[in-house]
């Protein structure tokens, strides 16, 4: 029996070598080898460490992306279009000095005490008609059921309906209550009233200068502080704290405040304004026109400067266009195969197809052997016979091959795979095991091959 089976795959293996049935592939080195003839002149090369070194040297310039796909593309058009970036203009106008700070004069803290009332001012009278004889006071009654107030008139009086002019100019609150009170007793009745202030119109501050609206701002029955004033008034809308002043004038005396100092101290909005005060926010009159010159040419260079941006703005569009326009159009030429690509092929138990070779980079034997593109069949392949076939660059060689065997049937070899840098052409061969060659073989042994083996031997 093992005599029959030794004889049986001598036939077969005789019958594959003269290509009776499947021929299996291989790499041999020199001419005319047996079984494996070629007029090339192949030349093996153990695949390690230094040998991928050496190979790694033949001279290979990976193809380049376009100036649309590099990393400083729109600098690089930008250059190329446009030159180096204009410097902003320089100001037309006389440089003007910048005025110095204000120089800080606070006015003393002050109780204004109560509020008193004062000609202009309207009093309502809140009236109960528990203990009022209505008969007595009907066109008080009427007057207060439709909250209609009493004006304080220029006699400091205010006129009430069947009781009389009863003076309350000067006057607090409490004090006027108990002078309408008694006019009330001494005209018959004793009515349960309250005083308010429906209207403040005796005691005001102004407020002009760089403000969002000069106002007349009303002394309430609450103090008025600076910081309530300035906002009544629309805000402070000066250009330049540091010039800005704020100036309060109060009975002959003239106090200012720094902007740039009033809006770092919180404490100076809490100033209380007396009545007839004068706020004027602005510049120094002395440096007036200075400032004015000084910002006039801020503004005319601010125009400039927005110029400028928007200009460079256009630009900037103009390249970002440009470059993917030309991106669009590289990728159309790509799809279409107008653009020459670098191949490296694989065949064997990796597969039979092409490997694109990246741009700007390189590939590795190990991406060809184990990544997306080329995977060895583990149930097939023979580690101890993977080969990368280039032809030779040396002149003395010309039409010669170097087959570079990387022996991975220890898997350690396969490090190896990760230096080795494929070229364009390269043919990557992954030979089959022998177990696998048998089987293949075995399978064309079909009824009708021994039917034909007499003629196929007497050929052989």
């Amino acid at each position: 029996m093992p005599l029959r089976a030794g004889l049986l795959c001598a036939l077969v293996f005789g019958l594959t070598g003269c290509g009776v049935i499947y021929t299996v592939p291989a790499v041999s080195e020199g001419k005319n080898a047996p079984f494996y003839k070629t007029d090339l002149d192949v030349q093996v090369v153990p695949l390690n460490y230094e040998t991928a070194a050496a190979a790694n040297l033949e001279p290979y310039i990976p193809p380049r992306l376009p100036v649309a796909f590099q990393p400083n593309a729109a600098e690089t058009v930008r250059l190329a279009s446009y030159g180096t970036a204009r410097p902003l203009p320089a100001p037309t106008a006389r440089r003007a000095t910048r005025p110095a700070p204000v120089v800080d004069r606070i006015p003393p803290a002050v109780d204004p005490g109560p509020y008193r009332i004062g000609l202009g001012d309207v009093l309502l009278l809140s009236v109960s008609s528990e203990g009022t004889t209505i008969a007595g006071l009907p066109a008080l009654i009427a007057s207060q059921s439709k909250r209609e107030g009493y004006t304080v008139q220029d006699d400091g009086a205010i006129a009430v309906p069947d009781v009389g002019r009863i003076r309350v100019d000067g006057m607090t609150l409490k004090d006027a209550e108990e002078a309408i009170f008694k006019a009330l007793v001494a005209a018959g009745v004793r009515p349960a009233f309250t005083l308010e202030v429906a209207e403040f119109n005796s005691r005001r501050v102004s407020i002009g200068g760089m403000v969002g609206s000069p106002s007349l701002v009303p002394i309430t029955l609450q103090p008025l502080s600076l910081e309530v004033a300035l906002n009544v008034a629309g805000g402070i809308a000066a250009q330049d704290p540091e010039i800005t002043k704020i100036q309060i004038f109060r009975g002959g005396e003239i106090y200012q405040i720094g902007l740039q100092t009033y809006l770092s101290n919180p404490g100076l909005g809490k100033l209380v304004l007396l009545d007839g005060d004068s706020i004027y926010v602005g510049f120094p009159p002395d440096l007036a026109g200075e400032a004015e010159r000084y910002f006039q040419e801020q503004l005319l260079l601010r125009g400039q400067e927005l110029a400028e941006i928007d200009r460079r703005k256009a630009v900037e569009d103009e390249i970002e266009a440009k470059l993917e326009r030309d991106r669009s159009l590289f990728k159309e030429r790509l799809e279409l195969g107008a653009v020459q690509r670098p191949y490296a092929f694989i065949a064997g138990e990796v597969g039979n197809s092409q490997v694109e070779l990246p741009f700007e980079g390189y590939m590795s034997l190990s991406n060809v052997l184990l990544g997306e593109g080329g995977r060895m069949n583990l149930a097939t392949a023979d580690y101890a016979e993977i080969y990368v076939l280039r032809r030779s660059s040396d002149p003395e060689r010309v039409g010669g091959v170097t087959a570079y065997h990387l022996d991975a049937e220890n898997a350690a070899n396969l490090t190896v795979a990760a230096d080795f840098r494929m070229r364009p052409n390269d043919l990557v061969f992954v030979s089959s095991q022998l177990v696998t060659d048998w089987n293949r073989a075995l399978s064309q042994l079909t009824p009708s091959f021994f039917l034909q083996f007499p003629s196929q031997v007497a050929a052989f």
